[in-house]
Parts: C-alpha cells; sequence; structure tokens
C-alpha cells in the first residue's frame, strides 16, 4: 500500500484531471475574470501575448498593465516573471479565447471526428494537418498575414478540438525552451502525437526549428514529429506543400500554410 505522505501526492494526470473539471463549472470568479479582460483590451492583448504567443515579461509594477493584471487577480510575479496568476485561470483564458476565434465569421471549425481514425483506430495525425491545410485556404486565404500571425496557432488548436474532444485524446502545450511554448503534444492510450508550430521567419530560423524538434524528440524518445509552418510569404509557393524529412535518426512530417 501507499505511504500516506503518496496517497496525497498531486500526479500531472490528476491535476490536468481536475483543472479539466474545474474549467467546466460556472463560476462568478471565472466570470468576472473573463469580464476584466474584455473590459480592458489593452490587458486583453497583453495576457493574449503570454498565454497564446508565450511572450515572457519582467515582472514590473510600475507598469500599468502588470499593476492592473495583479489587481484583478490575473497575473502574479513567478521568479521575477509575469505569470498568469494560476494553471485553472489560465485554461479558462485560454479556452475563451479559442471560443471567441471559433465564433469569428463563419468558420467552419466542427469537424467530423471519425474521419480522421486510422484502420486501427489510431489518429491519423497527417490527415488531420492537411486537412487543416485545406481548411485555411478555403477560409482564411483572403486574410492579410497580420491575422494569421496572431491567430495561426489558434485556429490549429481550435481546428483540432472537435477531433479530439470524446475520443480519449487530450493535448497540452509543452515549453521547449526559455522564450516560447513551441510544442502541442496529443496523447491517445499510449501514442503521442508532438508537433510543433512555426512561423516562417527565414531558412535558418526553420533549420534551427528542425533541430529543436529533433532535440525534444530525442529527449522524449520518439522517432517521429510534425512541423506545421505558417508561411506569410504570399509569393513562396510552399502553402499548402508538405514533405517527410529523415534528418537527425527522426522522421519529421513538415507541412506549409
Amino acid at each position: 500500500g501507499k505511504s500516506p505522505q503518496e496517497a496525497l501526492e498531486w500526479k500531472d494526470d490528476d491535476l490536468n484531471y481536475a483543472v479539466q473539471i474545474a474549467v467546466k463549472k460556472d463560476n462568478t470568479n471565472f466570470d468576472s475574470l473573463i469580464k476584466n479582460l474584455e473590459n480592458n483590451p489593452e490587458l486583453y492583448e497583453f495576457v493574449f501575448k503570454i498565454i497564446i504567443d508565450g511572450v515572457e515579461y519582467f515582472f514590473n509594477l510600475h507598469n500599468s498593465l502588470i499593476h492592473f493584471g495583479r489587481l484583478y487577480g490575473i497575473l502574479k510575479d513567478e521568479k521575477g516573471k509575469v505569470r498568469v496568476h494560476n494553471r485553472i485561470y489560465e485554461q479558462i483564458i485560454y479556452n475563451y479565447m479559442i471560443s471567441k476565434l471559433e465564433t469569428l465569421g463563419d468558420s467552419k471549425l466542427n469537424v467530423i471526428a471519425n474521419s480522421f481514425m486510422d484502420k486501427n483506430n489510431r489518429l491519423d495525425i497527417q490527415k488531420v494537418i492537411l486537412k487543416f491545410q485545406e481548411f485555411m485556404k478555403q477560409q482564411y486565404s483572403s486574410k492579410d498575414s497580420t491575422f494569421i500571425e496572431r491567430n495561426g496557432r489558434l485556429l490549429f488548436l481550435a481546428y483540432i478540438r472537435p477531433i479530439i474532444n470524446g475520443k480519449g485524446f487530450d493535448f497540452k502545450e509543452v515549453q521547449v525552451s526559455e522564450e516560447k511554448r513551441l510544442d502541442i503534444v496529443i496523447t491517445f492510450e499510449d501514442k503521442r502525437y508532438i508537433i510543433e508550430l512555426k512561423i516562417w521567419r527565414g531558412e535558418a530560423y526553420h533549420q534551427e526549428g528542425i533541430r529543436q524538434l529533433c532535440d525534444y524528440l530525442d529527449r522524449q524518445n520518439e522517432k517521429s514529429g510534425h512541423l506545421l509552418i505558417f508561411d506569410l510569404r504570399k509569393e513562396s509557393g510552399l502553402i499548402g506543400k508538405s514533405e517527410i524529412l529523415n534528418i537527425f535518426d527522426k522522421q519529421i512530417f513538415q507541412a506549409f500554410v
């Protein structure tokens, strides 16, 4: 049997489960959290950059955004950096931002989960990515690069959510460097699907992104990964293209959106 201390220990899965239960509850505290963000557009943008873009800021109360963020209980000082006050708040805000995007215009983000399962009832992640390419071309090809740069990550997350919901999948973002959250890990039973999202910033940055993904796969003892590149260059000719790279003893499926 477990010792009392072991019995009380929180494992990552327990914490994830508790967070998911909490965020589904109606709560006046959560309502005021969202209201404070909506009533302060600059604070909303600031929190958006922290949660969605993974930008890090030094904590300085003389900055009015940080001051009000802490006053409202949204932000905190963690080792001198600005962080969302707690994991549940972060998930609430995160889900809200995705929901706002889902209701923007007539974007058809609902897809049929079963159509993305292979004959072994596994997620066909390459098919998901290729369909996302089609979706972006149909729905967002007319959008300017600023919109895609800001919302590309959210669009992908909003796209995959109905695919994995109800199928026993879960996804989380993981931090692979000090600056940015770069990867999404989708898990189902004993299988993990690792996807890195990047905005095209030039060939050198692209090669560094591949190396970084391979390093992360190495640490996770995984042989394959996926790289989704948001290409803001209209004339590149790469948008809609995909290929498999065999590099650093890894297999990388990369696709340009």
